[in-house]
């Protein structure tokens, strides 16, 4: 009977397994052996060894895609986080449930849309010739703040990385709104009678009561800003010059745009490692201590 319980199970992870090792293992593996390679997709793979990854790091254009990596956490994870936990400190002293329920979905409803497609929608916002964002500088007499926001080497990475923030704070304002919910409104009540001020009842009661939900948005956004390609791809490409160029970018444009595919996976591999020691960083440093 063991036996047969032992396969049974085999049978139902089988599906599962065939789909990871197709989409993941097996591209996984092949990028590994791509990446001591110096292959252009057309003639037959040059074994070089290591020289890709060394070209990597004296790559002087890699590192200011990860560069951009990290500023681009600022806009993917601190400001969310931080509007995210100012606005469920006012939400939460709303006394209409109705209208606690109409702005959560009013925040929530960008996450729900792919980037890529909030990419396209903020690119014609920010259109310098008719964009409406332009358009409003010029109607209430203010020209001089419209600028080409996408094209400006100043103003690319903050444009594309408000859209991020307006992606990414409706989710973390709705994991915190569920956190709150689970708390016992007692505590709260206990706090007003004792006197206690809007924002010291938020600082010493709810916001530690948060530190589950917080730690679960800053490592999902964490990922996400240094998985970031979508939003930068359809927006500016990594342009103008590198002032938006990221690791995945960079990796595409070595890839599909130079061919230079043995060099592109080894940014990939290099990027994937990177990914998998701020995760782990994370969670070592955000771990549950008991």
């Amino acid at each position: 009977m063991l036996n047969l319980s032992i396969t049974r199970n085999a049978l139902y992870v089988l599906p599962s397994l065939f789909i990871y090792c197709v989409f993941l293992l097996f591209p996984l593996m092949t990028s590994l052996g791509v990446s001591v390679t110096e292959w252009d997709g057309g003639s037959y793979p040059v074994f070089v060894g290591l020289q890709n990854f060394i070209g990597i790091f004296n790559d002087p254009k890699f590192w200011i895609a990860v560069g951009n990596n990290v500023k681009l956490m600022g806009f993917y994870t601190v400001i969310p986080i931080g509007l995210g936990l100012v606005l469920c400190s006012f939400l939460n002293e709303l006394k209409n449930k109705k209208e606690l329920t109409m702005m959560r979905i009013l925040f929530f409803m960008p996450y729900i849309m792919p980037m890529a497609v909030l990419g396209v929608v903020w690119r014609w916002l920010y259109n310098p010739a008719f964009g409406p964002i332009d358009q409003f500088f010029r109607y209430i007499g203010m020209p001089s703040m419209a600028k080409a926001w996408l094209g400006d080497f100043d103003w690319a990475l903050p444009a594309t990385g408000f859209v991020a923030v307006w992606y990414f704070f409706g989710f973390c304002l709705v994991l915190f709104m569920s956190g709150i919910q689970r708390m016992d409104p007692s505590i709260h009540e206990a706090s007003e009678l004792d006197g206690s001020t809007h924002w010291k009842k938020f600082i010493r009661i709810t916001l530690p009561a948060l530190l589950p939900e917080v730690r679960v948005a800053l490592i999902l956004t964490v990922i996400a800003s240094l998985k970031a390609f979508d939003l930068i791809y359809v927006m500016t490409q990594g342009g103008p010059g590198t002032s938006t160029l990221i690791t995945n970018m960079y990796m595409y444009q070595q890839g599909f745009d130079l061919h230079h595919f043995g060099y592109a996976s080894a940014v990939a591999l290099v990027s994937m490692a990177i990914v998998f020691a701020v995760n782990g960083f994370l969670h070592f440093v955000l771990r549950e201590r008991h």
